[in-house]
C-alpha cells in the first residue's frame, strides 16, 4: 500500500541565512545531512515558526523586509486534522496550507488555507500534524509533566480529554461555590443590607417623586404670597370703584364697534381686542380659581419637608443623587433577597460540586487503568530499544503512584515517573536520579522511539537526536528512526553515515559563500550523489575506501536509494 505523503512541500524565503528554498518531501524516512553550519537545523526551525513557534526578528535575512515561509500538507489520512479545520471553517479538502510572514521589525502574521489566523491557531493544529524531538530531548525528559505525557501520547486521546473536561466542570463548580460563599458568608454584611433595604422601604420613594416634592415644598411654603398675589391680580383684572383691565378693555371695543365697519383696520383691532378680552377672563376665572383653593395646608407642608430631608440624609448616606433612590431600592432589596434565599442555593451548589467529583473520579480512573495498561507495553519496546542501543541489561519502567486522595487535577490522580536501573539486580529509581548524561540521551532516544505516532499519522522530526552516539548503537538508531516512518513519514537531522544509510530519501543542505553574502541551499540526493555524502560522512568522500564501505552500506539492506 502507498504511504501517504504527509509534509509534502516546505518554501522557505529570506529566513537566517536561506534566501530562497523549496523543498519537497516524500514519504518514508528522509535523511538530512551536510556539513556543520550549513543550515540544517534552520529547516526544523522555520517549521517550528509554522506550527507556532515564536517568532523573532533576529531570523529575518539581513537586508530583508520580511521572511516569509509555507508548508504543505497532504491531510487526507489525519482525521483530527480534518475535524479542527472544519471547526474552524478552514477546511479546503485533502491538501493544507500553513502560511507565515514574520517582519524585520518585528510582527508576525499567519494564514491556514489562505485565512487568517492566530499564533495559537497554528500552534493548535501543529500539534496535530507534527511531532518535533530535538537534540536536548533528553534534558525535557528530566519533567515530571514530559514523563506524563509521553505515557498520555500512547493513549486514546478521548481518556485523558474526559478527565480534562471534568475536571474542568467540578473547578467551575467549586469556583461558583466559593464565591458564593463569601459573598453570603458574613452574617454581618447581611443584617447591614436588611438594615437598608428597611430604611429605603420605609422611606418608599417613587420613581419621579423626588422632583414632584421639591416643587410641591416651593408651592407650599409661598402659599401665602401665591394667595396675595391671586388677589391683587384679580382686583387689577375687574374692580368697581377704579378702572380695571376688564372695564378699560371694554370701553375701548364701545368706541371702535361703531365705525369698524368703516375702516378695515379698526374692524381687525376690534378683533384682536376682542380676543384679549376673552383670555382676560380666561386668565381671571384661573387666579379667582387658585386664589380660591390656595389656604395653605402647614401639616402637609411638614409631611414634605420630612421626607425631602429623610431622602437627602439617605442619599447622602449612600453616595447617589436623591433621584437615584428609587433604583437603589429595587437593586438592595433583590440583593438580600438573594442572599436570603442562600440556603436552597448553596444545596443547588454543592450539588453540582459532589455531581462533578464524581464524574471525574471516574474518569479519572478509566485514565488510571489505561495508563497502567499502556505503561507496560512502552516499557517493554523502550527495554528493546535500549538493547539495540548497547544497553542490553537496562531496565525502564514507568511508575503510575494513585492518590486516592487528591484533589482533583487536569490531568488525573496519578504521579506519572520514569524509572531505571543500568544494572541488572538493582530496582529501577527515578531516571533523573540515577542515569548519566550519556545514559539519559539513549533513554530518551528509546522512548522517543517506543511512543508517539502509533498510527503514523503525524510527521515526526528528529534534529540531531543522535548526538553522543557512534558505531553499531548508531546503526540502531537508524534503523529505528526508519521504523519510526512507520506507514508515515519521519526526517532526521543528522552527522551519522549509519542513520543516513537507513534512510529511504536523503537531502544535502549545503552553504554558499560569494563575496559579501552567504546563502543555503538544499538538493534531493540521486543514489551516485548519496553514496559520495554518505562516504563524506564516513571521513573522505573521494576515498575509495569510503566509497566502498558507504555503497555496502546503502546496498545491504540499511537503506534503499
Amino acid at each position: 500500500m502507498k504511504r501517504p505523503r504527509m509534509l509534502r512541500a516546505l518554501a522557505i524565503r529570506h529566513f537566517a541565512i536561506i534566501s530562497e528554498l523549496d523543498i519537497r518531501l516524500e514519504p518514508g524516512f528522509t535523511a538530512i545531512t551536510g556539513e556543520t553550519g550549513a543550515g540544517k537545523s534552520i529547516l526544523v526551525d522555520a517549521l517550528g515558526l509554522l506550527l507556532g513557534n515564536r517568532a523573532d526578528s533576529a531570523l529575518v535575512a539581513t537586508g530583508a523586509r520580511q521572511a516569509e515561509l509555507s508548508a504543505t500538507f497532504d491531510i487526507r489520512e489525519i482525521a483530527t486534522v480534518r475535524e479542527w479545520l472544519d471547526d474552524q471553517a478552514m477546511d479546503e479538502g485533502d491538501d493544507l496550507l500553513l502560511r507565515r510572514v514574520i517582519s524585520a521589525d518585528g510582527r508576525s502574521r499567519a494564514w491556514i488555507n489562505g485565512r487568517s489566523a492566530t499564533i495559537s491557531q497554528l500552534g493548535e493544529l501543529g500539534a496535530r500534524l507534527v511531532e518535533i524531538h530535538g537534540q536536548h530531548e533528553h534534558q525535557r525528559l528530566e519533567k515530571p509533566e514530559v514523563q506524563r505525557r509521553l505515557l498520555d501520547g500512547e493513549l486514546d486521546s478521548a481518556i485523558p480529554g474526559n478527565v480534562a473536561s471534568a475536571w474542568s466542570r467540578w473547578n467551575e463548580a467549586s469556583q461558583a461555590l466559593n464565591e458564593f460563599e463569601q459573598d453570603a458568608g458574613d452574617p454581618e454584611a447581611i443584617e447591614l443590607l436588611r438594615y437598608q433595604c428597611r430604611e429605603l422601604n420605609e422611606l418608599s420613594l417613587a420613581e419621579g417623586e423626588f422632583e414632584q416634592l421639591e416643587a410641591e415644598q416651593d408651592r407650599l411654603s409661598r402659599s401665602d404670597e401665591i394667595r396675595q398675589a391671586a388677589a391683587n391680580a384679580s382686583a387689577a383684572i375687574d374692580q368697581d370703584d377704579t378702572p380695571s383691565v376688564r372695564s378699560l378693555m371694554q370701553a375701548a371695543l364701545h368706541q371702535l364697534s361703531p365705525v369698524s365697519d368703516s375702516d378695515p383696520r379698526l374692524a381687525e383691532a376690534a378683533t384682536m381686542l376682542e380676543e384679549a378680552r376673552i383670555n382676560i377672563d380666561e386668565a381671571y376665572a384661573l387666579i379667582e380659581r387658585v386664589g380660591d383653593e390656595e389656604l395653605g395646608d402647614p401639616e402637609r407642608l411638614a409631611e414634605v419637608n420630612q421626607k425631602l430631608q429623610r431622602a437627602l440624609d439617605l442619599a447622602r448616606k449612600h453616595r447617589v443623587e436623591p433621584a437615584e433612590l428609587p433604583e437603589l431600592t429595587v437593586s438592595l432589596n433583590q440583593r438580600l433577597e438573594q442572599l436570603e434565599s442562600q440556603g436552597e442555593k448553596r444545596t443547588s451548589l454543592e450539588a453540582e460540586v459532589q455531581t462533578a467529583r464524581q464524574l471525574w473520579e471516574e474518569a479519572a480512573a478509566s485514565l488510571s487503568a489505561a495508563r497502567a495498561e499502556a505503561a507496560a507495553a512502552i516499557s517493554t519496546r523502550a527495554r528493546d530499544c535500549l538493547a539495540e542501543l548497547g544497553m542490553d541489561r537496562a531496565s525502564i519502567e514507568f511508575s503510575i503512584e494513585v492518590r486516592s486522595e487528591s484533589t482533583p487535577s487536569p490531568h488525573g490522580r496519578d504521579a506519572v515517573r520514569v524509572d531505571f536501573t543500568a544494572n541488572p539486580g538493582q530496582s529501577p529509581k527515578p531516571l533523573t536520579r540515577v542515569a548519566s548524561g550519556g545514559e539519559l540521551s539513549r533513554v530518551a532516544l528509546a522512548l522517543m522511539i517506543a511512543t508517539g505516532n502509533r498510527e503514523g499519522t503525524r510527521t515526526r522530526i528528529f534534529d540531531e537526536v543522535d548526538a553522543g552516539v557512534g558505531g553499531e548503537t548508531a546503526h540502531a538508531v537508524g534503523r529505528f528512526l526508519r521504523q519510526a516512518a512507520g506507514q508515515g513519514q519521519a526526517l532526521c537531522v543528522t552527522h551519522l553515515a549509519q542513520v543516513a544509510a537507513c534512510a529511504d530519501h536523503q537531502l544535502r543542505v549545503t552553504k554558499h559563500n560569494e563575496k559579501d553574502t552567504t546563502d543555503t541551499q538544499i538538493e534531493h540526493l540521486d543514489p551516485t550523489a548519496r553514496k559520495h555524502e554518505i562516504a563524506r560522512m564516513l571521513g573522505n568522500a573521494e576515498s575509495s575506501t569510503s566509497l566502498a564501505h558507504a555503497e555496502e552500506m546503502l546496498g545491504g539492506g540499511e537503506g534503499e536509494v
